[in-house]
């Protein structure tokens, strides 16, 4: 009993990269590579997304091929939860999309309530079940994604960079009760993680994708990733125009069932400052607000003058989003690098992001770390007051995480008031010059429960008007 890859081939950007991977029912594994090497790959074709399957090899779960195995089959012998959660929805709310996931295992109607209370219950998202997903944070989605994965009670679970969203507490918490249920149910799991520290009590051994795969420990994983760190460069020096670029009067940010309540807060041009908290403390949200599409109360200032009387904010401001699908716009690579810049500063660029040989691709067949590093650097030309960045390195490995945020702090040395939403403590005492923790300004909202009920009700108008405009 166990999921076997045997001499499994596969391309990665024309490369032939060969796995033998054996996982058992109650074992955990771990991969750890660069991104764009392969991982992500990886994993679609162990869950049987790739229609080719391996090129060369054999790959076997509980003996049998997957193709030998039908679709009910295979979603109760093996689960994939995706890098980027968007991706894994088909419904609009954490309760309809499992009860969906339980539709396609044809389980009987009278059994769904309690399932799917206990993947909610799981997850600690049962506040959040008729919420609509495009309310919820990047870590919400990501702990729905997760109880997804869990309802299907699959054989084998792969988990894609299953933490990245999630603050510090929440990973841990969540990494105890994966610990627990695996035990309890003899799950194997396989996962992908740049953040090794997390994992050093449960992960025992390491696929590292190099030239190719080898085996490790985890202690010879923790010493690979001290090394690299020992390498990376000095941070830029933190810097300081000393002009208010941005400042924050009575401001109060209403988040579902509380609110972020500042002090007055003013932030000067030409510095990075890091913006933290626990998932679904209203991060992005505070973006949006900056922004003007989120509502809040008090008055935020740009340059002195509030942002709501500016005609046009969008010409002084700019928004790396935490999707970057949601942003591309060019049809290659290299077309999205280039707006606004010289060609021959964009090829300098691409080959600083480890991407020169990608220019003539769609930004969407990248990797989702590939198209992280895109979606920061085609904004970094354009000259603005204020840059907001939303997680941007997520899903990368320690190397291209340093580079983005030099690359960041380089664009402040500019003038650029720069605002990174990150869950990385680590990089932002590294850059940043002041770090803003949501955890130390909520307030519990007495409204909370006519703004959530009354939220859902826009996003049921909206999806309803949308129908019948079709």
């Amino acid at each position: 009993m166990s999921l076997l890859v045997k001499n499994g081939c596969f391309l990665v950007d024309q490369k032939r990269l060969e796995l033998t991977l054996s996982l058992a029912p109650g074992e955990t594994k771990g991969i750890y590579g660069a991104s764009g090497s392969g991982k992500s790959t990886l994993f679609y074709l162990l869950a049987g997304l790739n229609e080719k399957g391996f090129e060369g090899g054999t790959y076997t779960i509980d003996g049998q091929t997957m193709s030998q195995l039908s679709i009910g089959e295979r979603s109760t012998s093996v689960s994939l939860l995706f890098q980027n959660p968007d991706m894994q929805f088909c419904m609009a709310t954490p309760r309809e999309e499992l009860l969906f996931c339980l539709e396609n295992q044809c389980i009987p109607q009278e059994d769904m309530p309690n399932k799917v209370a206990d993947a909610l219950a799981f997850c600690e998202i049962t506040h959040l079940a008729d919420q609509p997903f495009t309310t919820l944070s990047g870590g919400e989605k990501q702990l729905a994604a997760l109880a997804c994965c869990l309802i299907l009670e699959s054989q084998y679970l792969l988990l894609d960079e299953p933490f990245a969203n999630l603050d510090a507490d929440t990973s841990k918490k969540v990494i105890r009760k994966l610990q627990h249920i695996q035990q309890k149910k003899a799950i194997g799991i396989l996962l992908i993680d740049h953040q090794i520290k997390e994992t050093a009590n449960w992960v025992d051994e390491w696929l590292l994708i190099e030239e190719d795969f080898r085996t490790i420990d985890q202690a010879a994983i923790r010493d690979l990733d001290q090394h690299m760190r020992k390498t990376l460069p000095l941070a830029t020096n933190k810097s300081s125009s000393n002009k208010k670029r941005l400042s924050f009067q009575q401001f109060r940010l209403p988040i579902r069932n509380h609110e972020i309540v500042f002090p007055n807060f003013a932030f000067d041009g030409g510095t990075l400052i890091g913006i933290t908290g626990r998932s679904g403390s209203g991060k992005s949200s505070f973006l949006k607000a900056i922004l003007q599409q989120h509502a809040y109360k008090g008055d935020v200032l740009l340059a002195g003058k509030p942002i709501k009387k500016h005609p046009s904010p969008f010409r002084s401001i700019s928004w790396i989003m935490q999707n970057p699908q949601d942003q591309f716009l060019a049809a290659t690579v290299a077309q999205e690098l280039s707006q606004g810049s010289a060609p021959t500063k964009s090829e300098k660029l691409l080959a600083k992001l480890r991407l020169q040989n990608k220019s003539t691709q769609s930004p969407f067949r990248l990797s989702q770390g590939q198209q992280r590093r895109l979606a920061v650097a085609s904004l970094l030309q354009r000259p603005v007051d204020l840059l907001l960045v939303d997680e941007p390195t997520y899903g990368q490995d320690i190397k291209p995480a340093w580079q983005i945020m030099q690359l960041l702090a380089e664009k402040a040395t500019t003038g650029t008031l720069v605002l990174i939403v990150s869950h990385d403590i680590l990089l932002l005492q590294q850059f940043c010059s002041q770090i803003i923790d949501f955890n130390l300004y909520e307030k519990e909202d007495a409204d909370a429960h006519a703004k959530s009920n009354s939220q859902i009700i826009r996003h049921f108008r909206a999806r309803l008007t949308g129908f019948f405009s079709k």
